[in-house]
């Protein structure tokens, strides 16, 4: 019985882990929110417009404002403009997307198993 408390507790100690970093090596962003704020709205737009003018731009996303994943081009501003004109939404705008951050080094996996008891 004692063995089975033991095993139970190291698997939970283990998923806490694992759930650790798997959430603290990541971050979200929504598809088309080129400013950060949460929504989509045509300042996105005129975000991308000016940061591609290269006008000063106080806060933006490269990764959301680029909404057709082919690098950041007009075109991004203007599939913005036809979603918020509530033309069909064929790039999935204003989905939340999450991928591992990229300024957190890969976990290492060590070669080691955990003795059984």
């Amino acid at each position: 019985m004692k063995r089975l408390r033991i095993i139970v507790l190291i698997i939970a100690c283990l998923m806490i882990a694992v759930v650790t970093q798997l959430s603290a090596s990541a971050y979200s962003y929504v598809r088309g929110d080129a400013d950060g704020d949460g929504e989509v709205m045509i300042l996105d737009a005129t975000a991308i417009q000016r940061k591609l003018a290269e006008l000063s731009v106080s806060s933006f996303n490269e990764k959301a404002a680029d909404v057709d994943g082919d690098g950041l081009n007009i075109i991004d501003a203007t599939m913005i403009q036809r979603y918020l004109a509530e033309f069909p939404n064929i790039h999935s705008i204003e989905e939340v997307i999450t991928e591992p951050d990229p300024t957190i080094p890969p976990p290492t996996h060590d070669q080691y198993e955990l003795p059984l008891v």
